[in-house]
């Protein structure tokens, strides 16, 4: 088609507006949320998740640059070399990469609709705007799904070669319950005493030169309990999944002094609860994967996160009717302001400790400090601590993890209700 003055001139206006980094992050997320919406593999998996998020952004300020040129080049950014990579380290089909793709495309054929819609002036045939978008964007989703494939299969074949890749295979059989014999698991494991107590960890780093490292890590980890070689394995990504064989249940206190180590490393660790057997095995990492999800969404990342301290958030989770739970039972206390968020820190405080002079000492203020900001929290919530005081801690625990971290404001009508 012809690339006609008119045309050119409004597709340089759009992408100028469209390559802002706030238009660029809506953008995203709305993308984002499509694939997640309907890729479940994509909305469960936090590794996954970052890599596509991270492969949407580079994609999308690619093509705009594109976009206004008179011809049509294409290169595969590498940000989106990483996601058939992942998929297929996760243990993910084929299927679920044209999932990711079809979702992202369906995204962005509508915001293109819309826009087009909305923007073209005078001399701008709505049509040809629309045939110069389609043009473009089908051949860059074809492009990009041929390449993804190639890549898929050619790190599915380097996985399926050498131990790593064998041990990946027998810890995905034990987690999918399809190998539960002690022996076979232990055998396949390269002798892991997998009938003793088992700890599982999670290691992640945002940083790709320090994915090298998550090994060591794992070793540091363990052997700050006193234990020697853990069993690790690499998922792929960022991720490194290890677990701890013990005789008993292990006392998890000693891993603090790893947080400094970890933070200088830009590593984050979680940590599922011990239990024994080819069950512990499962369950211990199924927390300390949950327990990731959380800990990967904090503002904030603690280096070490145990399953224990946050069972009660993986078990509410972060929705809609957590929200309103949040609202109704804080009232005006889940306000975002400075005042707001000290009290409910002291209300999460007392409610730790059990009283007001414990609360006191931990604070740093006169217990008639803690005392007065319970009254005011009591008055801003329009109920007593007393009378509902797990309903109020629950609460507080979900705002703290849902609803601080994420910025969210309060709604006009929750804060009604």
């Amino acid at each position: 088609m012809s690339f006609d003055n008119d045309l050119k001139r409004w597709i340089g206006d759009f992408v100028g507006s469209a390559s802002d980094n706030t238009a660029v992050d809506a953008w995203v997320a709305h993308v984002l949320g499509r694939i997640v919406a309907v890729v479940p593999e994509a909305g469960r998996d936090a590794a996954l998740q970052s890599v596509v998020r991270d492969a949407c952004a580079a994609h999308w300020r690619s093509f705009l640059a594109n976009l206004g040129q008179p011809e049509q080049t294409f290169h595969l950014v590498q940000e989106a070399k990483e996601v058939p990579v992942v998929v297929a380290q996760h243990g993910y089909a084929l299927p679920v990469l044209f999932q990711i793709y079809t979702a992202g495309e369906q995204a962005v054929w509508e915001f293109i609709t819309t826009a087009v819609k909305d923007g073209p002036p005078s001399g701008v045939s709505e049509a040809a705007a629309l045939v110069h978008f389609w043009t473009r964007s089908s051949m860059w989703f074809d492009r990009s799904v041929e390449l993804s494939v190639a890549l898929f299969q050619e790190e599915v074949e380097r996985i399926r070669q050498g131990d790593a890749a064998r041990r990946l295979e027998v810890v995905r059989a034990v987690l999918a319950g399809t190998l539960v014999d002690p022996r076979e698991v232990s055998a396949g494991l390269g002798g892991h005493p997998v009938s003793a107590v088992q700890t599982a960890l999670v290691l992640h780093t945002d940083d790709d030169a320090r994915i090298a490292d998550l090994p060591h890590a794992a070793l540091t980890l363990t052997t700050s309990l006193g234990l020697r070689q853990p069993l690790v394995v690499h998922p792929g990504g960022r991720d490194l999944w290890a677990w701890i064989s013990s005789g008993e249940a292990l006392d998890l206190a000693p891993l603090a002094t790893c947080a400094d180590w970890l933070r200088e490393r830009s590593m984050v660790a979680t940590v599922g609860a011990p239990a024994p057997g080819v069950d512990g095995f499962r369950s211990s990492h199924s927390e300390a994967l949950a327990t990731q999800r959380l800990s990967l969404r904090a503002e904030r990342q603690a280096p070490i996160t145990y399953f224990t301290d946050v069972e009660l958030m993986t078990l509410v989770g972060d929705n809609e009717a957590t929200r309103r739970y949040v609202h109704r039972t804080l009232g005006r206390l889940a306000s975002t302001d400075e005042q707001a968020t000290r009290l409910r820190a002291t209300l999460r405080t007392l409610l730790s400790t059990g009283n007001v002079d414990a609360a006191a000492r931990h604070l740093s203020v006169h217990k008639n400090t803690v005392r007065y900001r319970v009254e005011r929290a009591e008055e801003l919530m329009g109920r007593r601590v007393i009378d509902d005081s797990t309903e109020i801690d629950v609460a507080l625990r979900c705002h703290e993890m849902f609803i601080a971290t994420s910025g969210a404001p309060l709604r006009p009508s929750a804060a009604r209700d």
